[in-house]
């Protein structure tokens, strides 16, 4: 007599206990689920890529205060009449000339544009792993949601499977009391229906889960669900606790979150490129040296030895080079308005990255606090379902009760637990979200 009510005990203990179904599975916590997709996720991974390209940019831009070295050779034959290389008279006659070259120049003074190149470039640099680590935070709050939906399929798959048990055992109990003539055939043919509906949420609940966990793991980089398994929450986990305000975390996340600091980077970047840009405006100043040296060869006639003339054809060079920017076609003054406007851009970028913070902030926050109400409103509805259902189960038991009544009631109990538990999901998850802004 006391079985139909148990049934609300043991539903809740479907909610907490589904995730030990699957026992030969891996357990992963929420945190090892995180570390693991911020190590192997592709997008990661690709924004890696990304920095360790712009490390080569920073070498190059400071490569260019190093002197530069060039080589250079020639050969040369000449048929017909030509200019002799010995007494410079034209002849008719073949010769051939090897020539060979070394030069060398390293920038003295270039308007400041080689300093502020490896100043944008290492702001650059900053900026984009900035960019890596904002990455891993938005892969943080992706595998949260993720990993919540798993649970909340999990509990709405043990919901769904002890409905049904608890569907097949009103049949038996039917088919019991329509053999002592205390029930109807209808009746026997309405539960039937009941259970064949039952069967059908748990194939879809079975589903749920299976695609949930899919997709968990193909955040994780993993080569396939089987074997997987997540832990469920702990009780503190659902603990109402939101002590800052929104302007609070407002403040602190300006000055820890990654999206801000690389539009910040940024914006520091845009100054040095005006002032490349303005480097043009500055006359520039470079040493060169080389060295040159050449072998000539007149066929069917006396030569001077090679060695000779190693050593009287070779020539040596020094010299400054200066260039005074005096007009190019306005090439400088619009560079330097185009910079000015990249730099302003970046500032409206950066203000933007922050008002779009703020109102993500203000979201999560109030998200949060909805939420909360729902799941204590949820948890409320829940506990007043279980009694009406105990209730109306002793009055069936007793034949009190039709079994209409005893449907409704247990459809009741159902959908509060089911409300019960997407609230709760709903809740934990807008919280991690506001625990993600309050880090510090």
């Amino acid at each position: 007599m006391k079985t139909l009510t148990l049934i609300p005990a043991l539903l809740l203990a479907a909610t907490l206990t589904a995730s030990a179904q699957n026992t030969t599975a891996t357990r992963w916590s929420l945190q090892r689920c995180i570390e693991h997709a911020k190590a192997n996720n592709l997008e990661v991974r690709m924004r890696q890529v990304e920095v360790d390209r712009q490390e080569l940019t920073l070498h190059t831009a400071r490569s260019k205060r190093l002197p530069s070295l060039s080589a250079g050779a020639s050969q040369q034959w000449s048929f017909g009449r030509s200019a002799s290389a010995a007494d410079n008279t034209y002849q008719v006659q073949t010769t051939s000339s090897t020539a060979w070259s070394l030069s060398s120049d390293v920038p003295l003074f270039t308007g400041f544009e080689i300093p502020n190149e490896i100043a944008a470039a290492r702001l650059d640099l900053m900026a984009l792993a900035a960019d890596l680590q904002k990455t891993r935070e938005n892969m943080e709050i992706t595998v949260t949601s993720a990993y919540l939906q798993v649970l909340f399929d999990k509990e709405l798959l043990g919901v769904a499977e002890n409905k049904l048990a608890l569907s097949r055992t009103q049949l038996d109990r039917t088919r019991k009391m329509h053999d002592a003539g205390r029930a109807s055939e209808a009746q026997i043919y309405e539960t039937e229906a009941q259970v064949a509906a039952d069967e059908l949420s748990t194939v879809q609940a079975t589903n749920d889960l299976r695609i949930a966990t899919l997709t968990l793991t193909q955040l994780l980089e993993l080569p396939s669900p089987e074997g997987f398994d997540v832990e469920p929450p702990t009780e503190a986990d659902t603990s109402f606790l939101l002590a800052r305000r929104p302007d609070d975390i407002y403040r602190t996340a300006l000055t820890t979150r990654a999206a801000v600091r690389a539009e910040e980077l940024r914006l520091q970047s845009s100054e040095k490129q005006v002032r490349v840009a303005q480097s043009a405006l500055y006359p520039s100043l470079s040493f060169g040296a080389s060295y040159n040296n050449a072998f000539y060869h007149i066929y069917n006639k006396p030569n001077t030895p090679f060695a000779n003339q190693i050593r009287d054809n070779r020539g040596l060079g020094l010299g400054f080079n200066l260039r005074i920017p005096i007009f190019n076609r306005f090439a400088t003054r619009n560079s330097i308005r185009s910079a000015r406007l990249g730099l302003r851009n970046q500032e409206l970028q950066l203000e933007n990255t922050k008002k779009a913070l703020y109102k993500d902030i203000q979201q999560a926050y109030y998200s949060a606090l909805s939420a909360a109400e729902r799941y204590r409103s949820a948890t409320a509805a829940w506990q007043s379902a279980e009694k009406a259902f105990t209730f109306t189960g002793d009055r069936f038991e007793n034949g009190r009760a039709t079994t209409y009544e005893y449907n409704e009631a247990k459809t009741n109990l159902i959908k509060a637990l089911s409300d019960r538990t997407q609230a709760k999901y709903e809740f934990l998850l807008r919280k991690k979200i506001l625990e993600f802004y309050e880090q510090q």
